[in-house]
């Protein structure tokens, strides 16, 4: 159906183990979940395309479910970008979409006929999912983010290309856990680069409602004739963090209940550097994490503090995790 001629073989990922077939066999497990009037999308949760030929294929599991993993961590950051319009709708036409802040990553959705399908979903060397059997208690059990909501009944194939080459490769010569499979240095990089951005910025402020320091004055009912002086202490004290926006400072609300500051903010701010920025803070307070399933750490402000903030002493001190 597609043509494969160049590749040598495929890793293809089962609730029974994996299998290796020729990549032709492969792709046809892939494109199945997006095929018209197909009653069932097979079984298969991904599969590993190489692209050289292996002389002797080895079957090894751990080398091949790291992969997947690792991929599905680098999709899932993408899908993440992915315009609210798509997928809305029941029964979307199919299409393809490439996040353009994710190098070679490509997502395929809906459902198309054969024609299409050998048309746009050629083999490349990497790692397809198939996310038709990835539901929610599977991802929970191997502690990956789930899902976006609107994509979850949607029919999705996300591939990550050049996964795996040797040097996108996983090592498995020291154990692990499946949180550190994108390791914290990596993370911290892909961080710096997105809080550093206008871009970023602008869409936490329309996000995000910020007071300015004589809002905080005013909820905090205080009557300091110096209305910016309750939000300068505190900020001083280490209790809130603020922004610098637009020649103003703003401080976000999340870090207020009943116009004080919550503790735990005031905790995570000392686990931070002293160099660090408010923006840094407002970004790690607002990122979905995938060692909370994709939530955000501010969803955990007043029901699990003590989580917030071992999540901030990871992600301050990534090397502490090592």
């Amino acid at each position: 159906m597609l043509n494969s001629t160049a590749f040598g073989s495929a890793t293809v990922l089962e609730p029974e183990g994996i299998q290796t077939l020729d990549v032709g066999s492969a792709m046809k497990q892939v494109v199945a979940p997006l095929l018209k009037n197909r009653a069932s999308s097979g079984s298969a949760y991904g599969v590993l395309v190489y692209g050289q030929p292996l002389a002797e294929p080895q079957q090894n599991v751990l080398v091949a479910v790291q992969t997947f993993l690792r991929a599905y961590r680098v999709a899932w950051k993408a899908l993440e970008q992915i315009p609210d319009f798509i997928g809305r709708a029941n029964g979307v036409n199919f299409e393809l979409f490439e996040a353009k802040r994710f190098e070679h990553v490509r997502f395929f959705f809906g459902r198309a006929t054969e024609k299409d399908l050998k048309e746009r979903v050629q083999a490349f060397p990497g790692v397809y999912i198939m996310t038709a059997h990835l539901g929610p208690t599977l991802l929970k059990s191997l502690n990956l983010p789930q899902l976006p909501p609107r994509f979850r009944d949607l029919p999705l194939v996300m591939l990550v290309e050049n996964a795996t080459e040797p040097a996108a490769s996983v090592s498995v010569s020291a154990p692990a856990r499946i949180e550190e499979l994108v390791t914290p240095q990596e993370e911290k990089v892909e961080n710096a680069i997105a809080r550093d951005t206008l871009e970023w910025r602008q869409e936490f402020m329309r996000n995000y409602p910020s007071w300015t320091s004589a809002e905080v004055a005013t909820q905090s009912t205080s009557t300091a004739r110096n209305r910016a002086a309750i939000a300068s202490r505190w900020q001083r004290e280490n209790r809130i963090f603020g922004l610098r926006y637009q020649a103003q400072q703003y401080f976000p609300q999340f870090q207020f209940q009943d116009g004080m500051p919550v503790p735990i903010v005031g905790e995570v701010i000392k686990t931070f550097p002293e160099h660090a920025t408010g923006w840094e803070l407002a970004f790690f307070f607002t990122t979905p994490n995938a060692n909370i399933g994709g939530r955000k750490p501010l969803e955990l402000i007043k029901t699990n503090p003590d989580r917030v903030l071992s999540l901030a002493q990871a992600f301050a001190h990534p090397a502490d995790v090592f």
